[in-house]
């Protein structure tokens, strides 16, 4: 039997703090062995012991997704894939986490059980979509997939098609609402029906009179003698403010030394800004900008194609009990 150990074991750990439960990690792990070794038998024990120190050091998280950045044999070889005849005197790996507090998981869960369910998987799910919608663009080096939700945006930075970093920030579309209901007067209700319908209608003056409140929402505005050219500029303000916090002065992005001006392709509620975006700003910073097209069936194929990825099954998840019988539990019970 062919013996393997470390000859020494070289770890470079990064951490980037994402606000409200999510933490973004970054790991380099490298296993030396006495003589060479198939790859295939090292490879999952050192995804496994990658998430062990995150386990033994981060009590508070849970691993939620795993990327194998980066797979490096022999101290200088790239390797995209694992085959089990390649033998080698080192690996290294370079690995990304993002993680979940476990606090928020367990009051899921709890609600959750409340109802007789368990959640058996929980993902980010800007990721799962970014990790689906790559597919099917067209660029392959230095994009950003920006993904701005209710109270919440994510910008996910991909190079050579594979993800680099996860920056998250509490403002989204919310604060977009909030923003016309305080400067307009207006009650939150009747300014998120406005932000909805002047983007529907891609910035046009004219509402239908139906809505969810069945108020004409620009004949409110006009009573208020607010012009449409403020409407416009407050929404705008606030969408640059997003893509400025979220992704420019973001430190992955300053320090990205690449030629190659990146690709911004926006998503969730993102895509549907489209009228406020300040195009001369993004010009200047990006080499284009595209607007993804999102449907509820697009997400859900998203989330299935995630659940059935290779990627997946890389997440150490804890062994599911052996299910009981009746007569088991019956005898389990009186024998206490």
């Amino acid at each position: 039997m062919q013996k393997s150990s470390y000859q020494h074991t070289w770890l470079m750990l990064m951490y980037f703090m994402i606000p409200q439960n999510l933490i973004s990690s970054i790991y380099r792990l490298k296993k030396s062995f006495d003589q060479p070794t198939l790859i295939s038998k090292n490879y999952k024990s050192l995804v496994e012991e990658a998430n062990f120190i995150i386990s033994e050091n981060n009590f508070r998280v849970q691993v939620i997704h795993v990327d194998i950045n980066n797979i490096i044999v022999d101290d200088n070889r790239k390797v995209e894939t694992i085959f089990d005849d390649i033998k080698i005197k080192s690996l290294i790996l370079e690995i990304k986490f993002i993680c979940l507090k476990k606090s928020l998981i367990n009051n899921l869960s709890n609600k959750f059980k409340k109802n007789n369910l368990n959640i058996l998987c929980i993902y980010c799910s800007s990721y799962v979509k970014s990790f689906y919608y790559k597919n099917s663009i067209d660029s392959r080096n230095n994009f950003i997939f920006l993904d701005i939700g209710y109270e919440r945006t994510s910008a996910l930075f991909f190079n050579n098609n594979k993800f680099q970093f996860l920056n998250s920030i509490p403002i989204g579309g919310n604060n977009i609402t909030k923003d016309i209901s305080n400067v307009l007067k207006l009650d939150i209700n009747y300014s998120e029906d406005l932000k909805t319908k002047f983007n529907q209608n891609d910035g046009e003056t004219s509402f239908n009179k139906i809505s969810t409140n069945e108020i004409n929402l620009y004949s409110e505005i006009t009573k208020k003698n607010i012009s449409i050219d403020l409407l416009k500029k407050i929404i705008q303000a606030r969408v640059d403010e997003i893509i400025d916090i979220s992704v420019t002065r973001n430190n992955y992005f300053k320090n990205n030394k690449s030629s190659e001006k990146p690709k911004i392709v926006f998503i969730g509620g993102g895509s549907k800004l489209k009228s406020f975006i300040n195009k001369f700003y993004l010009k200047k910073t990006f080499s284009e900008f595209t607007f993804f097209d999102e449907s509820y069936s697009k997400i859900c194929e998203a989330g299935i194609n995630y659940h059935k990825s290779d990627e997946r099954l890389l997440i150490n998840f804890k062994k599911k009990l052996k299910k009981t019988g009746f007569f088991e539990k019956f005898f389990n019970f009186f024998s206490r």
